[in-house]
């Protein structure tokens, strides 16, 4: 017979299992929070301590670099000193014995062997070379130059030197030169070829030969003669606003002068009424940081004597330099027209 089944034993009865659930955005947030309050202190501290060590190097590189310039500015104003103090000691010796007055004669000390002449010609060179961007020494070359009893040797040297002190002031001005190509040119070597037959003391005048004025190039050549004839020599400023017409006269090759006539043209090459005659006489010792002429539209310009080419009974030129001046050039003596004036370009046309 079949019984009723019996059940198997069992062990204890056990839980069911509890269902899972992913973590929401909250428990992850005060998780993020947990952290972020856990390590604020250590990154607060890492970020303040490297913080404060660059601002600590930027400040000591700062405090460095006022220093390096303060020291650099010390240095150069003590040299500044020593450079005036040595200048104006020098100046003082230089310029003390050219006004003492005193006859030709030998000098006493260690230029005994020199007269009085040839020594002020020697003073004067050291002058010139050593001062001729501050003061006007054109005056006081010639006034040694025509010394009783100068020698050709030592005016010649004095001539010399001021060609070389034209050279060192002209060359700033050519460099800032910057007109186009083609335009009218900032600089006009200018040949006056002389007759040779001609005494030195002869007064000449000076023409292009020819009939036909000749067009403006960088170089030019005149003739000179007693009754010179051709056509006068015309230049015009680069940026067109100036016509000059320029007479060379009573040239004198023994004193190296040139009579210097220019008049302003108008359009229609006639002389301009509101503007009178330009007139100089060129020497040796024209300089042109001293020597130079401003015109009303504010173009300036110069002449000076920059060669000499003789050989007896062959040829005779003089080299002159026609110059304008850069536009923002003011010489360094003289202080800017805009202190005084509100529109520089009226100033009246002047020579020193």
């Amino acid at each position: 017979m079949t019984g009723t089944p019996i059940p198997s034993p069992t062990t204890a009865s056990e839980p069911p299992p509890a269902p899972t659930h992913k973590p929401g955005w909250r428990a992850n947030f005060r998780l993020a929070a947990d952290i972020v309050s856990t390590l604020a202190i250590p990154i607060v501290t890492v970020a303040a301590t490297v913080l404060g060590i660059y601002a600590t190097n930027s400040l000591r590189e700062r405090e460095i670099e006022i220093a390096r310039q303060n020291n650099l500015q010390s240095l150069m104003n003590q040299r500044e000193e020593s450079e005036t103090a040595l200048r104006s000691a020098m100046f003082r010796e230089l310029v003390g014995p050219l006004l003492q007055t005193g006859i030709d004669a030998p000098a006493s000390g260690p230029q005994m062997d020199l007269p009085r002449a040839e020594r002020l010609a020697l003073l004067a060179e050291l002058l010139t070379l050593n001062f001729h961007e501050h003061f006007e020494l054109g005056p006081l070359m010639r006034y040694v130059d025509t010394l009783p009893g100068q020698t050709e040797e030592a005016r010649s040297r004095l001539r010399g030197t001021a060609r070389r002190v034209i050279s060192r002031q002209l060359a700033p001005m050519l460099a800032a030169a910057d007109g186009p190509a083609g335009s009218n040119p900032d600089f006009i070597e200018i040949s006056l070829n002389s007759d040779v037959s001609a005494p030195a003391e002869a007064l000449l005048s000076c023409a292009i030969p020819g009939s036909a004025p000749a067009a403006v190039t960088s170089s030019i050549s005149l003739d000179c003669s007693a009754s010179a004839s051709g056509s006068p020599f015309k230049v015009i400023s680069p940026d067109g606003r100036d016509k000059l017409q320029i007479s060379f006269r009573a040239v004198n090759w023994a004193d190296q002068t040139v009579g210097i006539y220019a008049r302003a043209l108008d359009g229609k090459d006639a002389q301009q009424t509101n503007t009178p005659p330009i007139e100089f006489t060129l020497s040796p010792y024209s300089l042109p940081f001293s020597d130079n002429t401003l015109l009303s539209s504010g173009n300036r310009f110069g002449i000076y004597l920059t060669r000499i080419d003789i050989v007896p009974d062959v040829v005779r030129v003089m080299r002159l330099s026609f110059v304008w001046f850069p536009k923002d050039f003011v010489p360094p003596r003289e202080r800017p027209l805009g202190l005084d004036m509100n529109r520089p370009s009226q100033a009246p046309a002047s020579r020193p």
